[in-house]
């Protein structure tokens, strides 16, 4: 299974673990910064549903939420998430 594949899995359990807000699961879609939609409680609820699925699936601790928020941008997507875990896969 793949990071995207992983990622996919986790915006569905995140989606339908609450109804409050929706995480459209594509590379535009902008977690962090001007045009998030998420607020700061809901995306550390994804990030870390997120890192137990990375941990699970691919047997491997990724520490998601500070390499996130360690890549000092204004705004950052679904696509850059991806690339993040991939570089450190």
């Amino acid at each position: 299974m793949n990071i995207g594949e992983i990622i996919k899995i986790t915006t569905k359990e995140f989606n339908n673990s609450q109804k409050e807000y929706e995480i459209k699961y594509g590379d535009e879609f902008v977690l962090i910064g001007s045009g998030s939609s998420l607020d700061s409680l809901a995306l550390v609820n994804f990030l870390t549903k997120l890192d137990k699925n990375l941990n699970t699936k691919l047997k491997k601790d990724f520490d998601v939420i500070n390499k996130l928020f360690s890549l000092e941008k204004d705004k950052v997507t679904i696509l850059d998430l991806k690339k993040m875990l991939d570089d450190n896969s």
